[in-house]
C-alpha cells in the first residue's frame, strides 16, 4: 500500500490514519509510558547522585566473592533497579491518583 501523493510516512513508522493523521496510542500504551519512562529518568539520576557517595562494596553480603569488580557491578545494578522500581511505585501512585480525581461539581478556589 503507497501512501497518497505528497505525503512520506512518520520516521518513527506510526500508522497513519485514512486523513493522513498520526493515529493516536491506546490509553494503556500513554500511561506505561507515562510511568516507565520517567521513573527511569529518575532512577537514572537518583543513581548518579547515590553511587558518588556510596560505594556498593560496603554493602557486599558475600564479601568472599570472586570479583571486586563484578560485585560493585552487581551493587550497582540493584541500586539503580531498587531506586527504578521506587520510582516507578511514585508515578504509578500519581497517576492513579489524578485518573480517579473527582472532577465533576468542582468549582474553581481562587
Amino acid at each position: 500500500m503507497s501512501e497518497p501523493e505528497g505525503r512520506t510516512p512518520p520516521p518513527d513508522g506510526t500508522p497513519l490514519e485514512e486523513d493522513g493523521t498520526q493515529k493516536a496510542w491506546p490509553q494503556r500504551r500513554q500511561d506505561v509510558g507515562a510511568v516507565l519512562w520517567p521513573s527511569f529518568l529518575s532512577a537514572a539520576g537518583a543513581s548518579v547522585l547515590c553511587f558518588a557517595f556510596v560505594d556498593p562494596l560496603l554493602f557486599d553480603l558475600a564479601p568472599e566473592s570472586a570479583s571486586p569488580v563484578l560485585a560493585r557491578m552487581t551493587g550497582y545494578a540493584a541500586g539503580f533497579f531498587l531506586l527504578w522500581l521506587t520510582a516507578a511505585c511514585a508515578s504509578l501512585i500519581t497517576l492513579y491518583l489524578v485518573r480517579t480525581a473527582h472532577t465533576a461539581g468542582r468549582r474553581d478556589r481562587h
